[in-house]
């Protein structure tokens, strides 16, 4: 993209910002179309005309997403909605009060169920409950997830209970990175799986699996990934943080332009981002899904990563995982885990980095 195409996507009039840090930003992400923005951002210039300099990092999982937040080796992450409350809560983690000031993208997960449970007769969740029960002398069926407290993780419990199946006791759930899900759908390791694009699309065009369910059937506009920072960091590197908000949600907005979608599929996918077909990523990033089977609806609002005001935290988004944290997790949470669980989506940071109030 020559200068003058990049220039049109930039915010007329835009602050430029002096770091107030020594060394380059280190963001986070995992190999996954909905990282889409962060790779916009920088491929197109973005991060810099907001006078950033950022160091993109692809990592394996959400558990090194989390870990690298923490400890300091990166300044914020691509990172499931739920990861900022896992660590500011301590669910499994050491209690380091997390943020996000954004949310990078809603929806996008698909449930994925092998073809070997499609040649057994499963063809919804009726006959798939029919079918554990049928099974449940000799094994139970395995299903992955990206992440113990994910928003895949809620959405496949919350579809296993709908048919009558007890995700804790009549199926095993185990973690699994998410560019791993295919392949071991493939083996047979697991039967099926719920996870981000492309790798429900990745299984169903490799035909080696199909899907009954995705996340715009049981959650319409959930907040998947956000931008998560350290608490810490917001508050001493103020303009920083909202300059990455800024250059953020104007990458949003590129990657629901469709005039821009094979451009970004082709961006997407370099083996050292997501690593997929180009055909198969501008499905991804199309208004279409297919469910395989010869079933391929127009779901708009499955991925979005712009629409309104979507970009923008709201009490409604904590409810949602507050809410799966305390049924799929298990956590209780007290009065004062509460409020500290309520200031982790930062509408007020936001709103302070849309209205360019961080150039001070």
């Amino acid at each position: 993209m020559d200068s003058d195409q990049k220039k049109d996507y930039r915010l007329a009039g835009a602050p430029r910002l002096v770091s107030k840090r020594r060394t380059a930003t280190r963001i986070g992400y995992i190999g996954l179309v909905d990282a889409a923005p962060l790779l916009v951002a920088e491929h197109y210039g973005i991060f810099e005309s907001k006078g950033l300099d950022v160091v993109l990092s692809r990592e394996v999982g959400w558990a090194s997403i989390r870990e690298k937040v923490l400890f300091g080796e990166l300044e914020a992450a691509h990172a499931l909605s739920t990861l900022p409350f896992v660590a500011t809560l301590g669910i499994g983690s050491p209690v380091i009060p997390c943020v996000a000031g954004m949310v990078l993208s809603r929806g996008g997960n698909a449930v994925v169920l092998s073809e070997e449970l499609r040649h057994r007769g499963v063809k919804n969740k009726e006959t798939l409950k029919m079918d554990v029960e049928n099974r449940k002398a000799f094994r139970k069926y395995k299903f992955a997830t990206v992440y113990s407290c994910s928003p895949h993780n809620f959405h496949l419990r919350e579809w296993l209970d709908s048919a009558g199946i007890d995700p804790d006791a009549d199926v095993e759930l185990v973690t699994l990175p998410p560019a791993q899900m295919c392949r071991n759908l493939a083996a047979g390791t697991i039967d099926g799986f719920c996870a981000g694009e492309p790798w429900a699309s990745r299984a169903i065009s490799d035909k080696i699996g199909w899907s009954p369910v995705n996340s715009e059937d049981l959650s319409p506009g959930h907040p998947e990934k956000v931008l998560m920072v350290k608490q810490s960091f917001a508050e001493e590197h103020d303009e920083e943080s909202s300059a990455m908000i800024a250059a953020l949600v104007e990458a949003c907005g590129i990657c629901e332009d469709p005039t821009q979608r094979l451009r970004i599929a082709t961006l997407l996918s370099d083996k050292k981002r997501v690593n997929c077909p180009v055909e198969l990523l501008e499905q991804c990033l199309s208004p279409t899904f297919n469910y395989g089977l010869g079933r391929v609806e127009n779901r708009p609002g499955f991925l979005r990563f712009q629409e309104r005001e979507s970009t923008r935290p709201t009490a409604t988004d904590t409810d949602w995982v507050l809410q799966r944290l305390g049924l799929s997790c298990a956590q209780k949470l007290n009065v004062v885990q509460l409020d500290l669980a309520r200031n982790v989506l930062r509408a007020d940071m936001y709103d302070a980095a849309m209205s360019g109030s961080f150039a001070r």
